[in-house]
């Protein structure tokens, strides 16, 4: 028997563009909780999880004691209740080129797409329900389910068990994400990793580079072709 592929998908910037309203509904929430102006940049977010988003943010902005667990969880409370009522009517949520078709083709090699994001579960639902991409992965690991975005693949290989009885090594898997975190992710984890760039800035794909992924790309236009490097692993 052929051993699966298990295909670990990030979300934002890599399956789709969520527009500024998470990153607004984010500030948002911090602003409440410190009762002064915060603002986020796509630096302050990009390859991180929604808790350490937050937790270095608080942090930045200054508190009167380190941020506790709960702190965290009050801020991510009123995020994701602003995100949830104002996402799903936004017009700024757009699924990129030839992103659902990859998902799509691999399942079609029945493979097991699933989701590895840094978003929140409640997040990642509403982002993949308003473009209807959400039932298209077998499972997903989130946010709030590690310490840190490098312990996400190890979950998911319990999570894969979990949900499908199926066991998955390093090799049998694949990080498909946009940021370097991402490649430095599946890098220290031994996973081949495909990066799409998404920004212009040499800067930024240089830092991608420098994470040694397997294959870099600017866009799934070609989703024939990345099946067949993927193949390859």
């Amino acid at each position: 028997m052929i051993q699966r592929k298990l295909v670990l998908f990030d979300v934002d910037g890599t399956l789709l563009s969520p527009g500024l309203i998470p990153r607004q509904a984010l500030a948002e929430a911090l602003s409440h909780f410190l009762g002064r102006q915060v603002e986020l940049t796509f630096h302050d977010v990009a390859g991180l999880t929604d808790p350490i988003i937050i937790r270095d943010a608080l942090v930045r902005y200054g508190t009167d004691h380190p941020p506790s667990n709960g702190d965290i969880n009050t801020v991510v409370e009123h995020f994701l209740t602003i995100e949830e009522e104002r996402l799903p009517a936004s017009d700024d949520v757009r699924v990129f080129p030839g992103a659902e078709a990859l998902v799509r083709a691999c399942l079609a090699e029945n493979w097991v797409p699933a989701l590895l994001t840094g978003n929140m579960e409640r997040g990642a639902r509403v982002k993949l329900a308003r473009t209807g991409l959400w039932e298209l992965f077998a499972f997903g690991v989130y946010g709030g389910d590690g310490n840190a975005r490098e312990d996400l693949p190890w979950i998911a290989w319990e999570r894969a068990w979990e949900v499908l009885h199926e066991s998955f090594r390093p090799a049998d898997t694949i990080l498909i994400g946009d940021t370097p975190n991402d490649a430095r992710v599946a890098r220290l984890n031994g996973i081949a990793s495909l990066i799409v760039c998404r920004r212009e800035e040499a800067e930024w794909r240089r830092a991608i580079e420098a994470e040694q992924p397997a294959w870099l790309v600017d866009r799934f236009d070609d989703v024939p072709g990345l099946i067949r490097l993927m193949k390859g692993k």
